[in-house]
């Protein structure tokens, strides 16, 4: 009994087993569900209880079929897994939104210019009233949007900038108006250098991408804004007088760039990018003096940007830098026809202030160091302090800051492009067979002799040379002109005796009388300081190896003393109190920007050069000189009378009984002669070291003692006194 009940229990195992044998082979565990109209209610609960009961499920899962188990109990079961997809690394994920932004920025360009053109069909229906409301709202909300958060709403500058390249006058006038500010206000006091192909390529966060967004848009709005002000500043109402079909509109929007240029080189956009061609706009406006008031507001406005720039920048140089080779550029272009304010721009210049060429370098070089006076470092220190230097040049690098030896170079340039455009105004104003650059360069002479008299003394030796030349040429063309005889010796007798009108013509203007022009008078006067200046500054450093002679100049200026006293404006320069010309234009651009000093005071300057400053000097030199300066000081204004009285004295007191005979008239009796004036002989110069002065006697100080002014009277007894002192 108990054996059957044994393989009965055998045989249902048995049978059991192959029913789930039988279930695996029919593929009862498999995806795929077969519908039947059987059901069994224990297999129905078996699916039931092997679906997978997870209360949180991804997104992204799926569940795939895992090998089933079996049980304890015997039964087989269906185990579902999920399986998560893979995320992307994060790199890709922001390298695919930086794709979807800039896609979207796109499309947000593309939107807007579509409601761009839908807003101007709207606004054609509008009054002129309702129109203007409408833009100034338009434009100021873009405004607002710009300096709330200028990275999410940088396409707003976009937007402006193409409003104010509108036909539309009203609209371009306002926009281009609305872009200064916001320029200044979101542009940084730095360049942006473009990235390059590696930088494009590589993988960014997304906060370094909007940031790069928003500089390269920045950047990228603000070339195209200056190209357009360089466009519109074409137009100006001296170039388009001829021209019929410019409008006055486009003659205002002329003058708004070139103000919008000046504001930009006022601020920190000065340091950004593209500063070149803003410098460009400021600089083409100043070919030539304009009548037109508006024009010669934005001229004055130009000339007074360049100064403040030129003196602000005593630091770095590279903004000086640029101006100076922007300007000789423009000026030679030009072949000189530019006013003389533009060359004055050049006195304020600040970086050649503490600039020294002739300096020797042994000065600046350290003292080397001994070597019980050393430091010492280990390897492992040398190795950090040279990554020290490495991150400090790195950080100079990237601050764009300017070291010491890369403005020296700046200053060595800027000081040879000067001195290189002053030389070649100087030859082109000397070259009188050619009209044209003579009558265009000559009206600079004045100017760059200001320039020369103040830089002149950094010049190379090898400039000295030709300086000299030219500033002996330019004095002598002006005195030569101005004499009262002709001393031509290529002019022949016959030529002179001839019968042709044009030959009495000719005479006739030979005849001048050494009547001068103030400015004639100024340039003969700084021809004579600034070559004094140039020999004296090399010869102080022991740089010049030859001995120059300057008889030339001093000759010249014993010819024209007389003649620079009898000039009515002596004593009167630019700040001077006069009574303005009613039909004339008070103009401040023409004052001199450096070199105020009056006429008088460059001459007793040049006195000074001869006398006291140089080897040029005598006894004999001094009694000629004494001799003429009475002269000029009976028709010298009183001021200059003074002056002069005073130099004598230093004189006297220097040279003493050499020339105090000049005053003495009985104990003294000269058979050497008589002295030669110069002026009474025809065909004769006057010339000092034949002048015999020594017979000469000062007649005049008895004139002088009947001045109307008492310290005129006390100087010239005071002179008298002193002569007889020692007899």
């Amino acid at each position: 009994m108990a054996k059957r009940r044994n393989q009965a229990a055998d045989d249902r195992r048995k049978k059991l087993k192959q029913e789930q044998d039988d279930l695996l082979s029919t593929g009862v565990f498999s995806t795929e569900v077969e519908n039947s109209d059987v059901k069994d209610w224990d297999n129905e609960e078996q699916d039931y209880e092997l679906k997978p009961r997870s209360t949180t499920k991804q997104k992204n899962a799926t569940l795939v079929e895992s090998l089933p188990i079996k049980t304890a109990e015997g039964m087989v079961k269906r185990v579902m897994r999920e399986e998560v997809a893979k995320e992307k690394p994060e790199e890709e994920v922001e390298t695919d939104n930086e794709n979807e932004a800039d896609d979207s920025n796109k499309l947000n360009e593309n939107q807007q210019e579509d409601e761009a053109e839908e807003e101007e069909d709207e606004l054609d229906n509008l009054t002129p009233r309702e129109f203007l409301i409408k833009t100034k709202e338009e434009i100021s909300d873009l405004a607002s949007g710009l300096i709330e958060n200028p990275e999410e709403h940088i396409l707003n500058l976009t937007r402006l900038r193409k409003m104010s390249t509108l036909k539309n006058a009203v609209t371009s006038q306002l926009a281009l108006t609305a872009l200064i500010p916001i320029f200044k206000s979101l542009a940084p006091s730095y360049k942006i250098r473009p990235l390059t192909d590696a930088e494009q390529r590589e993988k960014v966060t997304k906060e370094v991408a909007r940031l790069r967004t928003y500089e390269q848009t920045l950047v990228k709005n603000y070339t195209a804004f200056v190209d357009h002000l360089t466009q519109l500043s074409k137009i100006s109402y001296l170039n388009s007088e001829s021209n019929k079909s410019i409008t006055l509109m486009q003659k205002k929007l002329g003058s708004l760039a070139t103000k919008a240029a000046v504001e930009l080189c006022q601020s920190s956009l000065r340091h950004f990018n593209y500063r070149k061609e803003v410098f460009s706009i400021v600089i083409k406006r100043l070919n030539r003096k304009p009548n037109h008031p508006d024009d010669l507001d934005v001229f004055t406005k130009c000339v007074r940007v360049l100064e403040s720039l030129l003196q602000d920048d005593a630091e770095h140089g590279d903004i000086t830098f640029d101006i100076v080779t922007i300007m000789t550029k423009a000026i030679r272009d030009k072949k000189y026809r530019v006013d003389e304010s533009v060359i004055n721009v050049f006195l304020s210049l600040t970086l050649l202030e503490d600039y020294d060429p002739n300096n020797n370098k042994d000065q600046h070089t350290k003292p080397k160091l001994k070597k019980k006076d050393r430091v010492h470092l280990s390897k492992k220190e040398r190795k950090a302090r040279k990554e020290r230097k490495e991150i400090e040049e790195e950080m100079r690098v990237a601050e764009q800051a300017v070291t010491a030896e890369e403005r020296e170079k700046y200053q060595a340039q800027v000081l040879k492009m000067m001195l290189t455009l002053y030389l070649e105004i100087l030859k082109a104003g000397t070259y009188t067979m050619i009209a044209s650059v003579a009558q265009d360069a000559s009206q600079l002479m004045a100017a760059v002799l200001e320039g020369l008299s103040r830089f002149g003394q950094m010049a190379n030796f090898d400039l000295l040379g030709d300086f000299l030349l030219v500033l002996k040429e330019i004095m002598q063309d002006i005195v030569e002109s101005h004499s009262l005889y002709d001393t031509n010796p290529l002019v022949t007798t016959k030529e002179k005796d001839g019968d042709n009108e044009e030959d009495d013509d000719n005479d006739e203007d030979d005849l001048i009388g050494g009547v001068y022009y103030g400015t004639q008078v100024r340039q003969v006067l700084l021809c004579i300081a600034t070559s004094f200046a140039l020999v004296l500054n090399h010869s102080s450093m022991g740089k010049l190896p030859i001995t120059t002679d300057l008889s030339a100049f001093t000759n010249t200026l014993y010819a024209v003393i007389v003649d620079f006293m009898l000039d009515a404006d002596l004593e009167l320069s630019h700040r001077t109190l006069r009574l303005a010309d009613p039909l004339g234009r008070v103009d401040i651009v023409d004052k001199p920007a450096v070199n105020v000093a009056t006429k008088a005071e460059l001459l007793l300057r040049c006195l000074d050069f001869i006398f006291f400053k140089s080897r040029n000097g005598s006894s004999s030199r001094a009694a000629a000189f004494i001799k003429r300066l009475h002269m000029g000081a009976l028709h010298a204004p009183e001021r200059t009378t003074i002056a002069t009285l005073k130099f004598v004295a230093k004189l006297v007191s220097r040279y003493g009984e050499e020339v105090k005979g000049l005053w003495n008239t009985e104990e003294r009796i000269s058979g050497e002669g008589l002295y030669v004036l110069g002026i009474e002989t025809s065909k004769r110069e006057v010339e000092l070291d034949r002048c015999n002065s020594g017979a000469a006697t000062i007649w005049e100080n008895v004139l002088l003692d009947k001045h109307y002014c008492n310290t005129i009277k006390d100087g010239s007894r005071h002179l008298m006194k002193q002569s007889k002192s020692n007899h």
